[in-house]
């Protein structure tokens, strides 16, 4: 395989999957990366994208490298970056784990077109939370059902908060200043449960398989 075949974009609505080959060394991939990437300089420009990575997982520093790389040779906005191979190891250890000294509102049922919860602590609902429903938390958001609402995770700016559903595709969702939307297609395709946390800027979104 050449070196340039070991990293192909593939373009999808509102975003770009990047296919990375995992027997390349990741010098051979970021070389690639940075060739491509020049080339379609004003084919990126001042696009808002998501973009998600797969072929191979990623450790975190390898991750942000590509990231960097794509960020100096592009104009793109990129509004999440997504884990496909759920690599649990993307999101920070105490993202999950930590003890969260908020205290909680537990919601049972779903949540209606025009409902709203505000509550300044973590959210908990034991249901759907449908479209044209509102969570606002300044803590985490946890979605026991579907979340096809808005959602405002850490609305304080507290940067460890995150968002997690057992089918997570929000009209909106939002962590600290940071506000993102995902597509449909990846909307209609994301049925595993998945956390959204906030990293270095950008939200990421991954499965919870591996937690």
């Amino acid at each position: 395989m050449q070196d340039d075949n070991c990293v192909v974009f593939k373009g999808t609505n509102n975003g770009i999957s990047i296919w990375l080959d995992e027997r390349a060394g990741m010098d051979t991939i970021k070389n690639a990366l940075r060739s491509k990437t020049h080339d379609a300089r004003e084919f990126f420009e001042d696009a808002e994208v998501s973009i998600s990575f797969s072929g191979r997982q990623l450790n975190k520093d390898d991750e942000s490298a590509l990231l960097d790389i794509i960020f100096k040779e592009t104009d793109l906005n990129v509004s999440y970056v997504e884990s496909l191979e759920a690599d649990s190891r993307l999101a920070p250890s105490s993202t999950l784990l930590s003890k969260n000294e908020m205290l909680t509102f537990f919601y049972e049922g779903a949540l209606r077109n025009g409902q709203s919860i505000r509550y300044d602590g973590s959210v908990v609902i034991f249901g759907d939370a449908n479209p044209g429903s509102e969570i606002i938390a300044k803590g985490n958001i946890i979605v026991m059902g579907a979340l096809k609402g808005l959602v405002h995770a850490g609305c304080t700016g507290d940067t460890r908060s995150y968002v997690s559903a057992l089918r997570l595709c929000p009209t909106q969702l939002r962590i600290c200043d940071i506000i993102t939307y995902i597509p449909e297609e990846k909307k209609n395709k994301n049925k595993m449960p998945s956390y959204a946390y906030l990293q270095e800027g950008l939200i990421y979104i991954a499965t919870l398989v591996n937690i």
